[in-house]
This record gives C-alpha cells, sequence and structure tokens, in this order.
C-alpha cells in the first residue's frame, strides 16, 4: 500500500468531511475517496499529499457493501435518518423469500436511478441536499449506473440483510428505496458498511481512534 493512501474504518456519526479535518490536524494536504454519509460505516480511503492525484482513479474502483433494509417505511432521505414519509403494512405474499430474491436481482446490471434529493450531488452548482432543506422543488433526472450484484443474504421481516456491488455514483440508499417500492410496500436504508473499494479491503483498514 503507497504510504500516503491510508485505509480507515469510519465509525457511524462522523460525515467523510469531518474525518478529512481530523487528519488535516497530522498532514498538510489532504483528501478522501468515496464519500460515505455519517450514518454508514467502514472502508474511507484518505488521500494525502500526492496520492491526492489518484481521486478519480480510485472513484471509478468498484466497491462492496453490505447492509439491512427495513421494508414498510419510506423517508425523505432514503435511509433511517430521515423524515418518515410514508408507512404501510407488509403484503406477506409479496415479502416471501422467493419473491425479495428474485425482485433484488432485477436491478442487476447496468440500470436507471434516481439518485436521492438528499445528496451531495450538484443541479445548477448547489447540492442537492441545501436545496432540499430549504424546500426548492426540483427534477431530479436518473443516471445511468452499474450495479454488478444486489443480493438478500438474509430475511427477519420487516428488515432484510443483503451484499452488493457496484460501480461508480451508484447510492445504496436508491436502491433500498427502489426495492422498497418494487415489492409493494416502500422500503428504507436502516444500515450501511463498506467493505471494499477496489483492491482495498476494510481488513487492512485502521481505526479512528490510531488517529485522535
Amino acid at each position: 500500500m503507497h504510504p500516503s493512501l491510508l485505509l480507515l474504518d469510519k465509525p457511524v456519526g462522523f460525515s467523510s468531511f469531518q474525518i478529512v479535518r481530523v487528519f488535516k490536524k497530522h498532514y498538510e494536504k489532504v483528501g478522501h475517496a468515496g464519500t460515505l454519509d455519517p450514518f454508514a460505516s467502514g472502508l474511507l480511503i484518505i488521500l494525502v499529499g500526492r496520492s491526492t492525484k489518484q481521486f478519480e482513479n480510485i472513484q471509478k474502483m468498484e466497491k462492496t457493501y453490505t447492509g439491512e433494509i427495513i421494508l414498510g417505511i419510506k423517508t425523505d432521505t432514503y435511509d433511517i435518518t430521515g423524515i418518515r414519509t410514508e408507512q404501510n403494512d407488509i403484503v406477506k405474499e409479496n415479502c416471501n423469500a422467493s419473491t425479495l430474491i428474485r425482485t433484488a436481482e432485477q436491478f442487476v446490471g447496468e440500470i436507471e436511478q434516481k439518485p436521492p434529493r438528499y445528496s451531495a450531488l450538484k443541479h445548477q452548482g448547489r447540492k442537492l441536499y441545501h436545496m432540499s432543506r430549504k424546500n426548492i422543488k426540483i427534477e431530479i433526472k436518473p443516471r445511468r449506473v452499474f450495479i454488478k450484484s444486489f443480493r438478500i443474504t438474509d430475511i427477519d421481516l420487516p428488515i432484510l440483510r443483503f451484499e452488493s456491488v457496484v460501480g461508480r455514483g451508484v447510492y445504496i440508499r436508491s436502491l433500498a428505496h427502489d426495492l422498497g417500492n418494487a415489492v409493494g410496500c416502500g422500503a428504507t436504508l436502516l444500515s450501511l458498511r463498506r467493505t471494499r473499494i477496489g483492491e482495498y479491503e476494510l481488513t487492512q483498514a485502521t481505526k479512528l481512534g490510531s488517529f485522535l
């Protein structure tokens, strides 16, 4: 591993920007590749010095996530930290194991995915989450993204556990939201952990406490 490329196991509760601020106490030039939301944990690559030039290459790398989805609930952020916008009864016929697994498989491949309204994507130079907080109505267009795999690993209704391997630009929050719509009861992301970015594995990562 390049000495100026650090692998961190980001804990829940910190934004990627806050993590960078921690490392700026130790290094002059610092960045990160692959944003993780505060409620998510797992592999975050910290770029130091000349390695900041690797940003684009790392962004393009395949990523692996594990997490939990809760059925029957919709939120404005597509994750459990958001405001609940809808709650539905789970239709058992649509939520048996075979149906859920088959529905998840429908999202594998190159698909159209609409990013969450609360995201750092920009619209006319302004971040979507800033505009959403001010109740500015905008049309968010879907984007072509690639999902290599989306596998339901355990079912304990209303909670599903999953593993997904994705390309650049995929929002796992949107994937959870779209799965819920597809089975007819809605869903939101309950937890998320990134375990791999390209050749870099979470098992190689260091805990944040080592740098505080």
